[in-house]
């Protein structure tokens, strides 16, 4: 059968070519020394904003009261009176909220000196 548009392509056999090495081709990366000082602190601060966490959950699932009044003010989106009731839990680290039609996130922060050096990200569903 005939095609009137069909161009047959000649495919030719592509040899390898080992590539040749140079010593000069490949400079190497030099690193800094390794200074663990901040990572240490920041393990240290994250430890912290985990058992915040903890005290949170734990004053959030012993009272359901209290479950009821965060689901309203983020459903109203009230910010103020959502950060307030978590703040009522006794944590001291910054705290910042997100709120969806399916839940809740919190965001604990924390800092070594100016540097912000933790975050963890919380996130609570009620649908």
């Amino acid at each position: 059968m005939f095609y009137p548009y069909y161009y047959p392509t000649a495919y030719w056999p592509t040899f390898y070519v080992a590539p040749s090495y140079q010593s000069q081709a490949f400079a190497y990366r030099t690193y800094p020394e390794v200074n663990t000082k901040l990572l240490i602190k920041s393990a240290e601060q994250m430890k912290v904003l985990l058992k915040e966490a903890e005290v949170l959950m734990d004053h959030i699932t012993s009272s359901p009261d209290l479950a009821a009044e965060l689901m309203n003010a983020a459903q109203q989106s009230n910010k103020s009176k959502l950060i307030q009731l978590l703040k009522a839990s006794g944590i001291q680290s910054k705290l910042d909220t997100s709120y969806t039609p399916d839940g809740l996130n919190i965001m604990l922060c924390t800092s070594v000196g100016d540097l912000d050096c933790g975050h963890l990200k919380i996130s609570i569903r009620w649908r």
